[in-house]
Protein backbone atom coordinates (compact mmCIF):
# COMPACT_ATOMS: atom_id res chain seq x y z
CA UNK A 1 0.00 0.00 0.00
CA UNK A 2 1.44 3.41 -1.28
CA UNK A 3 1.69 6.02 1.40
CA UNK A 4 0.92 9.62 0.96
CA UNK A 5 4.10 10.75 -0.51
CA UNK A 6 4.40 7.50 -3.22
CA UNK A 7 0.64 8.01 -4.42
CA UNK A 8 1.29 12.17 -4.84
CA UNK A 9 4.36 11.87 -6.40
CA UNK A 10 3.94 8.37 -8.68
CA UNK A 11 4.37 9.70 -11.77
CA UNK A 12 7.80 11.48 -11.65
CA UNK A 13 8.83 8.78 -9.15
CA UNK A 14 8.35 5.91 -11.86
CA UNK A 15 10.19 8.39 -14.32
CA UNK A 16 13.13 9.28 -12.42
CA UNK A 17 13.53 6.49 -10.49
CA UNK A 18 15.36 4.28 -13.47
CA UNK A 19 17.84 7.11 -13.99
CA UNK A 20 18.54 8.30 -10.30
CA UNK A 21 19.53 5.80 -8.53
CA UNK A 22 18.69 6.50 -4.77
CA UNK A 23 16.64 8.80 -5.38
CA UNK A 24 14.71 10.02 -2.66
CA UNK A 25 11.03 11.72 -2.50
CA UNK A 26 10.29 14.08 0.70
CA UNK A 27 8.35 16.40 2.09
CA UNK A 28 9.54 20.22 1.41
CA UNK A 29 7.27 22.48 2.97
CA UNK A 30 4.34 22.63 0.77
CA UNK A 31 6.51 20.93 -2.33
CA UNK A 32 8.24 17.53 -2.59
CA UNK A 33 11.96 17.79 -2.92
CA UNK A 34 13.54 15.76 -5.32
CA UNK A 35 16.82 14.43 -3.33
CA UNK A 36 19.81 11.96 -4.35
CA UNK A 37 23.31 11.72 -1.70
CA UNK A 38 21.13 14.57 0.30
CA UNK A 39 21.48 17.42 -2.58
CA UNK A 40 17.68 18.49 -4.09
CA UNK A 41 17.97 18.70 -7.57
CA UNK A 42 14.07 19.34 -7.98
CA UNK A 43 10.36 20.46 -6.74
CA UNK A 44 7.36 18.68 -7.66
CA UNK A 45 3.59 19.73 -6.72
CA UNK A 46 0.63 18.75 -8.58
CA UNK A 47 2.07 17.31 -11.44
CA UNK A 48 4.62 20.46 -12.19
CA UNK A 49 8.02 19.40 -12.19
CA UNK A 50 11.27 22.63 -11.01
CA UNK A 51 14.77 21.46 -11.50
CA UNK A 52 17.40 23.25 -9.93
CA UNK A 53 20.15 24.13 -12.67
CA UNK A 54 23.32 25.50 -12.16
CA UNK A 55 25.22 28.26 -13.93
CA UNK A 56 27.29 26.20 -15.71
CA UNK A 57 23.58 24.40 -17.00
CA UNK A 58 22.10 27.18 -17.80
CA UNK A 59 24.64 28.55 -19.79
CA UNK A 60 24.47 25.69 -21.68
CA UNK A 61 22.62 26.55 -25.34
CA UNK A 62 21.63 22.95 -25.51
CA UNK A 63 19.61 23.26 -22.55
CA UNK A 64 19.31 27.14 -22.32
CA UNK A 65 15.96 26.67 -24.65
CA UNK A 66 13.86 24.44 -22.31
CA UNK A 67 14.03 27.29 -19.72
CA UNK A 68 12.13 30.62 -19.66
CA UNK A 69 14.32 33.11 -17.58
CA UNK A 70 10.37 34.05 -15.98
CA UNK A 71 9.93 30.60 -14.82
CA UNK A 72 12.62 30.71 -11.79
CA UNK A 73 10.22 29.30 -8.46
CA UNK A 74 13.06 30.07 -6.09
CA UNK A 75 16.89 29.65 -5.74
CA UNK A 76 17.21 28.48 -9.60
CA UNK A 77 14.65 25.95 -9.64
CA UNK A 78 13.30 26.60 -12.83
CA UNK A 79 9.71 25.12 -14.09
CA UNK A 80 9.91 22.53 -16.92
CA UNK A 81 6.73 21.90 -18.60
CA UNK A 82 5.35 18.26 -18.86
CA UNK A 83 5.25 17.99 -22.78
CA UNK A 84 9.05 18.58 -22.42
CA UNK A 85 9.79 15.92 -19.87
CA UNK A 86 10.39 13.20 -22.64
CA UNK A 87 12.79 15.73 -24.46
CA UNK A 88 15.03 15.90 -21.33
CA UNK A 89 14.65 12.00 -19.82
CA UNK A 90 14.91 9.77 -22.84
CA UNK A 91 18.81 10.50 -22.72
CA UNK A 92 19.35 9.66 -18.73
CA UNK A 93 22.84 11.14 -19.02
CA UNK A 94 22.24 14.99 -18.82
CA UNK A 95 20.10 14.22 -15.85
CA UNK A 96 23.05 13.10 -14.06
CA UNK A 97 25.35 15.66 -15.17
CA UNK A 98 23.19 17.81 -14.20
CA UNK A 99 23.06 16.75 -10.80
CA UNK A 100 27.23 16.27 -10.51
CA UNK A 101 27.52 19.49 -11.71
CA UNK A 102 25.12 20.50 -8.69
CA UNK A 103 27.38 18.85 -6.53
CA UNK A 104 30.44 20.52 -7.89
CA UNK A 105 29.19 23.77 -7.68
CA UNK A 106 27.89 23.31 -3.77
CA UNK A 107 31.80 21.40 -3.04
CA UNK A 108 33.20 24.70 -4.75
CA UNK A 109 31.24 26.82 -2.54
CA UNK A 110 31.31 24.83 1.11
CA UNK A 111 35.60 23.99 0.60
CA UNK A 112 36.13 28.37 0.48
CA UNK A 113 33.94 28.90 3.47
CA UNK A 114 33.69 28.09 7.59
CA UNK A 115 30.72 27.53 9.23
CA UNK A 116 30.64 30.44 10.94
CA UNK A 117 31.05 32.65 7.79
CA UNK A 118 27.62 30.85 7.20
CA UNK A 119 23.98 33.01 7.96
CA UNK A 120 23.03 32.86 11.29
CA UNK A 121 25.84 31.27 12.41
CA UNK A 122 28.75 32.44 14.40
CA UNK A 123 31.72 31.28 16.33
CA UNK A 124 30.47 30.41 19.22
CA UNK A 125 28.10 27.79 17.15
CA UNK A 126 30.55 27.04 14.97
CA UNK A 127 33.18 25.42 18.00
CA UNK A 128 29.58 23.74 19.12
CA UNK A 129 29.45 21.89 16.07
CA UNK A 130 33.12 21.08 15.70
CA UNK A 131 33.19 19.54 19.46
CA UNK A 132 30.54 17.03 18.43
CA UNK A 133 32.01 16.34 14.74
CA UNK A 134 30.89 18.43 12.49
CA UNK A 135 33.63 20.41 11.59
CA UNK A 136 33.45 21.53 7.95
CA UNK A 137 30.25 23.03 6.36
CA UNK A 138 30.24 19.95 3.77
CA UNK A 139 29.61 18.19 6.92
CA UNK A 140 26.88 20.25 8.14
CA UNK A 141 25.38 19.61 4.38
CA UNK A 142 25.96 16.35 4.65
CA UNK A 143 23.81 15.87 7.88
CA UNK A 144 21.25 18.28 7.60
CA UNK A 145 19.87 20.66 10.22
CA UNK A 146 17.91 18.32 11.30
CA UNK A 147 20.28 15.69 12.23
CA UNK A 148 22.66 17.64 13.64
CA UNK A 149 20.12 19.23 15.80
CA UNK A 150 19.15 15.70 17.25
CA UNK A 151 22.66 14.85 17.46
CA UNK A 152 23.54 17.37 20.11
CA UNK A 153 20.21 16.92 21.78
CA UNK A 154 21.51 12.92 22.24
CA UNK A 155 24.71 13.74 23.43
CA UNK A 156 22.63 16.21 26.02
CA UNK A 157 23.09 19.65 24.49
CA UNK A 158 20.31 21.76 25.66
CA UNK A 159 19.45 23.12 22.24
CA UNK A 160 16.11 25.12 21.66
CA UNK A 161 13.77 25.73 18.42
CA UNK A 162 16.06 28.96 17.59
CA UNK A 163 19.15 26.93 17.23
CA UNK A 164 17.00 24.52 14.65
CA UNK A 165 15.69 27.46 12.58
CA UNK A 166 19.01 29.05 12.64
CA UNK A 167 20.52 25.79 10.79
CA UNK A 168 18.30 25.51 8.11
CA UNK A 169 18.83 29.06 7.66
CA UNK A 170 22.66 28.35 7.46
CA UNK A 171 22.29 25.84 5.13
CA UNK A 172 19.71 27.48 2.42
CA UNK A 173 21.24 31.35 2.73
CA UNK A 174 18.47 32.35 4.54
CA UNK A 175 18.24 35.02 7.46
CA UNK A 176 16.67 33.09 10.55
CA UNK A 177 14.41 36.50 10.79
CA UNK A 178 13.16 35.32 7.60
CA UNK A 179 12.18 32.00 7.70
CA UNK A 180 8.00 31.94 7.64
CA UNK A 181 5.71 30.46 10.34
CA UNK A 182 5.06 27.39 7.71
CA UNK A 183 8.52 27.06 7.34
CA UNK A 184 9.12 26.55 11.18
CA UNK A 185 6.29 24.58 11.97
CA UNK A 186 7.33 22.08 9.30
CA UNK A 187 10.89 21.86 10.87
CA UNK A 188 9.79 21.41 14.37
CA UNK A 189 8.02 18.49 13.07
CA UNK A 190 10.45 16.80 11.33
CA UNK A 191 12.61 17.29 14.26
CA UNK A 192 9.72 15.70 16.37
CA UNK A 193 9.76 12.73 13.95
CA UNK A 194 13.71 12.31 14.08
CA UNK A 195 13.77 12.39 17.88
CA UNK A 196 10.90 9.99 17.92
CA UNK A 197 12.74 7.35 15.69
CA UNK A 198 15.85 8.40 17.81
CA UNK A 199 13.91 6.65 20.55
CA UNK A 200 13.98 10.39 22.28
CA UNK A 201 10.16 12.19 23.26
CA UNK A 202 9.25 14.64 21.10
CA UNK A 203 9.32 18.37 21.99
CA UNK A 204 7.62 20.70 19.77
CA UNK A 205 4.58 18.89 18.54
CA UNK A 206 1.49 17.13 19.94
CA UNK A 207 0.89 14.62 17.39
Amino acid sequence: MMNKIDNKTKEIRELLAPIVEGLVIKTYFSYYGLFKDNLMFGLYKDNKLYLKISKEFIRDEHYSTFFNENSVLMCDFYFVAENQWDKFFKDADWLLSLIQSLKTEREKVTAKRLIRHLPNMNINLERLLQRNGIKTVGELHHLGEVDVFVKLIEKGFDVTEPLLFKLHGALNNQLVYTLNNKQKEYLLEEADTALYNAGLRKRFTKK
